[in-house]
């Protein structure tokens, strides 16, 4: 539940179930092509946060998935959208879980 409170955090109404799984997966494929190839995500991540909505909201998991570079991420994402710590925090606690 978690998740899905964060991939629909800030815009207007709940997008479906199915949106939102799609546009998941989708940032998931991204990033673990950027992965295999050596890529950085940080400018995929800059652009995805620029085009705000579903498509942020489901980058920012799937990179922050990694680990790595969680709680950076987690910052820049608090400091962008302040009213949204609750879902923020529920997020992490998934993730710290896995």
């Amino acid at each position: 539940m978690a998740l899905i409170g964060f991939l629909g955090a800030g815009l207007g109404s709940p997008p479906p179930t199915a949106l939102m799984v799609t546009a998941l997966a989708d940032a998931r494929r991204s990033v673990a092509a950027r992965l295999q190839f050596n890529q950085p995500t940080s400018e995929w991540l800059a652009e995805e946060t620029r085009a705000g909505g579903i498509r942020e909201n489901a980058a920012v998991p799937a990179v922050m998935e990694m680990g790595s570079r969680r709680q950076p991420i987690a910052d820049a994402y608090q400091l962008r959208h302040p009213d949204r710590i609750r879902e923020l925090t529920g997020l992490l606690a998934v993730l710290k879980q896995a």
